[in-house]
């Protein structure tokens, strides 16, 4: 599962002694009203989308939120609302990520590793001697089920 951002929603309480909850409202890309999509909240101040709010699949767009206060009858008071501008949605997976062996056992070649690369002397001589290899070199190798690094 995708990670989104979280937001936290809040109010502060209705002043009218009947009131037993709440019911919050949304709509995307339109102006909210009483027949947008909703839910019923207990007697509460605050809640954090999308978790609480099970039902709460917003897509793409920009969102109006609404809230009524609720009282022991079922009766709304006016609503208020505020536009978001954010999204509550997550950008898509990236795709076809593979591990590929380097046959040269060289550095690979990348944007990003040729960025990290010192700059070496294009002309300048291989100072090695027969009696110097060189580096070690680590070379990933498969037996059956086990797979182990082993230092060349």
């Amino acid at each position: 599962m995708a990670k989104m951002k979280k937001r936290r929603l809040s109010w502060k309480p209705s002043a009218s002694p009947q009131i037993v909850g709440y019911k919050l409202y949304w709509s995307e890309g339109s102006e909210v009203t009483y027949e947008s999509q909703s839910v019923q909240l207990g007697n509460v101040t605050a809640v954090i989308l999308p978790d609480d709010i099970t039902s709460f699949k917003p897509g793409n767009g920009p969102l109006e939120i609404g809230l009524t206060a609720v009282d022991e009858l079922g009766n709304e008071s006016d609503m208020i609302s505020v536009s978001a501008p954010y999204q509550f949605s997550v950008p898509e997976a990236p795709e076809s990520l593979i591990i590929e062996s380097i046959s040269d056992y060289g550095t690979p070649s990348s944007p990003v590793a040729d960025s990290l690369r010192t700059p070496t002397e294009p002309d300048a001589p291989d100072r090695r001697s027969d009696s110097d290899p060189g580096p070690a070199k680590n070379v990933f190798t498969s037996e059956s089920s086990r797979r182990q690094f082993k230092t060349v």
